[in-house]
Formats: C-alpha cells, structure tokens, sequence
C-alpha cells in the first residue's frame, strides 16, 4: 500500500523512533495505574484526498505486568468530501517489568553461561553481520543518512511478508552499519489483543525484552549489546511502508561519520591543489 503526502521516509525512520521517550513504567513507581493518551493527524494527499486518523491508546501497570491496548481509526475522504474509506484496527500486548519481571529472563541467561556463543547472534540481522565488508555493487548515496550508502539485498531467508531489504554502510570500507526489512503492508493485521508474534521472534531470536518507544504507536526497541540495537515499527512506519525493522551498530555510524569527514578533508585538498594548478598555468600564459 503505497501512502502519498507528509510521512516519514524509510531511512528517517530510526531517527525519528529515537526520538520517543521509552513508555514502560517500573512496578516500584506504579501499580495499578492506567495511563490514557489520543492522538489525531490529518493528511492531505497529492490526489486531494484527505486521509485522518484517531488513535486511542491506554497503558495499565498492574503489579510487575504492564498491559498496552491501541485502538487505531482511518477515514479517507476525496476532494469533495465523501468518503472513499473507513477502518478500524486493535492491538493489545502484556509484558512483564521490574525485577520479578525479569527473573525468569535472567534465569535463561545464567542457563546459557557455559554455552558456546549463539553463532547466529553473532551473524548481526538477516545474515548479514555489523562490521563486515558489504560485496555488493549497487551502492546508491542517500540523503537521509549522508554518512552512509545504501544498497539492496536479499537475505538467505526472506521474513513472512516483507518486500524490500536495505542495508547501510560506511561510504569508505563499506562495513555494515545499518539494515532495514520492509514491508508495504502491513505484516499479520489481523493480530488482535495479543502479542504480535514478530515482538516474540526477536525476543527469542536475541534473547532480551522488548521495550515499547510510544503511547499510541506499536514501536519497540531490542537492545542485543555491544551499542547494537533492533527496533520494529509495526504500522504506519513511513511513506512507503507499513511495518519496518531496523538493526543498527552505534560504533559503527561513529565510524562512517569519520570516514565521510576524512573523504571531504580528501576532496578540499584535492579541490585546492587543482585550484593551484589552474591559477600556475594561467599565470604562465600571460
């Protein structure tokens, strides 16, 4: 489903999740307590259709156990003001908080100890591992991320329901420092008043919690150590898509910022010194 009018791009997602304060409460700040928040946005389409939409989100902390329900309304209405579409989707997930929330976590970590390392932890995110040199050839610049390229690519096993896969780099080594999972539609809809099983695959998958970034938005971030993260935006996630993934390295956008200085340092010594000679040979000729 491709949206048109004022909505975030793929690349700005990330940035734009960030910026949400964290939305779970701890047991020993708030038991029993129900939070209310709305939210309303209207968007005027390039086709002059008129596209709103009415969230409705609740969050109760009862004890140690955190309960979010969303309840989300869109209208579109065309120039002349009838209306071209209505729907209405719910969602609702319980997790636990605190210490006695995480006791069973822990419990699974402790178990693992004497492990060896999980070699598809190790792997990054969609097989591809933060760090290593990308191999492809159909890097593109992207005027979201300046400090990176971008490229296509497709994993060894595509996720359920995705369409298009991403990966950033650093514009020099081209090491893996970002990589998205796209879909147009949105993944699994119909999943209503429980968790959506993509927040439990990445639970398992990293062996950690999610934490939810909005009131009234189905964001989640997974923090899968060593300055790497994963968030899922579930719905509305940008302009072109409805659910988004990304899995990000902060060593590694540190890295990409100095080596994208370290190339314009390159290009002005390089502009000076032709400056130079421009000027040298004129100067000859007079």
């Amino acid at each position: 489903m491709k949206k048109t009018g004022t909505a975030l791009t793929v690349a700005s997602v990330a940035a734009a999740i960030t910026l949400i304060g964290f939305a779970a409460a701890s047991c020993d700040e708030k038991k029993d307590v129900s939070q209310k928040s709305s939210e309303a946005s209207i968007v005027t389409n390039d086709n002059g259709s008129v596209a709103r939409t009415y969230v409705e989100a609740t969050v109760t902390t009862n004890g140690n156990m955190v309960t979010e329900r969303r309840r989300e309304t869109r209208t579109t209405l065309d120039a002349d003001g009838n209306m071209l579409e209505s729907s209405t989707s719910e969602y609702a997930q319980s997790y636990p908080v605190g210490e006695e929330g995480m006791a069973s976590f822990s419990t699974r970590v402790e178990q693992k100890e004497d492990e060896k390392p999980d070699a598809k932890v190790e792997e990054g995110f969609l097989g591809l591992k933060f760090g290593e040199e990308f191999k492809g050839t159909n890097l593109v610049s992207d005027i979201e991320e300046p400090t990176l390229l971008r490229a296509t690519f497709t994993p060894a096993k595509k996720l359920a329901g995705f369409d298009d896969y991403y990966v950033y780099v650093t514009p020099k080594t081209h090491k893996v420092v970002k990589i998205y999972a796209c879909a147009k539609e949105a993944v699994d809809p119909g999943t209503n008043w429980r968790r959506h099983y993509l927040i439990e695959a990445l639970e398992k998958r990293y062996n950690t919690w999610a934490r939810p970034r909005s009131w009234c938005r189905p964001i989640y971030t997974f923090a899968i150590g060593s300055g790497r993260f994963v968030t899922a935006c579930l719905a509305d996630a940008s302009r072109d898509y409805e659910t988004v993934l990304v899995a990000w390295d902060d060593a590694l956008l540190t890295t990409a910022a100095d080596e994208t200085e370290e190339i314009r340092r390159e290009a002005r010594k390089n502009a000076a010194e032709k400056r130079k000679a421009q000027v040298d040979d004129a100067a000859s000729a007079f």
